[in-house]
């Protein structure tokens, strides 16, 4: 208990004591010197505390087997965050952090179909190119981003507002694991043991932006977090792409509003191509799927609008049973989604 009392205080530092040291160069400082953090404008009492922190960190072995503590300035601290104007002093971090082609996918917690077939569309695009997605683990798009993510077999980061061993929304505890599982890494600033309190999800989007080359805003109403990142993005020097939609819709007015001001419209996957200097990969083409003939037409008639049963029958002509088990099978596949209130969206094929 000592040692993570200890920690709490270095993560107070940032919260509390900050601005007495924001002047400092982490990547230099002298970390395990109390008489320097003393100095730089903190008391004895807790600039012992955090040298007393810093050396024990690496001694913990039931913290080391649920999460890590990279302190700024440690080899392992990602070097794109370092240069935040308020970087995070420790990284509680599960997994193994690659941030050095990382791109942020954020968006609303409330998913439109539409929103759902952008990240389709862009997550390939970005795990093709090898890069790594960052998110926040949220509903909605960011569930979605790290979800494809995995599906494509690429690796993901979830940025949490939280303590690592508080998975929020607890329905994504499994899709946390699976990020782990392959490759990626669960990520915060707040130690064990912290809730999700609300106040605490605007600092967290700084290090999704921070672990980030570009941030895609895929949807985003005004005041919402993905926008919220999107303004770090913009101080951190970062790339904006934003995807237009509706003006009639509230998920498009934050996006609609980052085009405005001067943010680049995600139109196309080249556009990410072209922002990032990369030059375009072929998609590797999905698994053809082998459909029954009243399975490829009940797909024929699902598109970019979601239909409910009743709707798929009166385009294909089916009874019930029929277009119920084809939709079954075409969920089953993967090439197409269930959504809230029964409606079914095609997702490929």
């Amino acid at each position: 208990m000592e040692r993570r009392q200890a920690l709490a205080i270095i993560a107070k530092v940032r919260s509390v004591r900050y601005a007495q040291v924001s002047h400092l160069d982490f990547a230099h400082f002298p970390l395990y010197s109390a008489d320097s953090w003393h100095e730089a404008g903190l008391s004895r009492s807790a600039a012992l505390a955090v040298v007393k922190a810093f050396q024990e960190q690496d001694h913990d072995p039931l913290l080391q087997a649920r999460a890590r503590a990279i302190v700024i300035g440690d080899p392992d601290y990602p070097t794109i965050l370092s240069h935040l104007y308020s970087p995070p002093l420790v990284l509680y971090v599960r997994g193994q952090l690659e941030a050095e082609r990382g791109v942020a996918v954020v968006g609303t917690r409330k998913a439109t179909p539409y929103g759902r077939q952008v990240v389709e569309m862009v997550v390939p695009v970005l795990v093709t190119a090898e890069h790594t997605v960052v998110s926040g683990l949220a509903r909605g798009i960011d569930t979605l981003a790290h979800s494809v993510t995995l599906r494509c077999g690429g690796k993901t980061i979830a940025v949490m507002g939280c303590g690592l061993d508080a998975i929020y929304p607890r329905e994504n505890s499994l899709l946390a694991e699976k990020i782990v599982e392959q490759g990626g890494a669960l990520v915060s600033e707040y130690r064990e043991g912290t809730p999700p309190l609300a106040g605490h999800f605007p600092a967290r989007n700084r290090i999704i932006s921070g672990l980030s080359r570009i941030c895609l805003v895929i949807e985003g109403d005004m005041g919402s977090g993905a926008l919220i990142t999107a303004e770090h993005a913009l101080e951190q020097g970062k790339e904006v792409l934003a995807v237009p939609g509706s003006i009639f819709s509230p998920q498009s007015r934050g996006t609609n509003y980052l085009i405005a001001q001067g943010a680049t419209p995600l139109l196309e996957p080249n556009v990410i191509y072209e922002t990032l200097g990369t030059v375009a990969k072929p998609l590797e083409a999905p698994a053809t799927l082998e459909l029954r003939p009243e399975e490829s037409l009940v797909l024929m008639a699902l598109s970019t609008e979601p239909l409910s049963v009743d709707e798929v029958c009166m385009h294909t002509g089916f009874p019930v049973a029929v277009a119920a088990a084809a939709l079954t099978a075409l969920e089953v596949a993967g090439a197409i989604e269930r959504l809230p209130g029964g409606a079914y969206l095609r997702l490929r094929g």
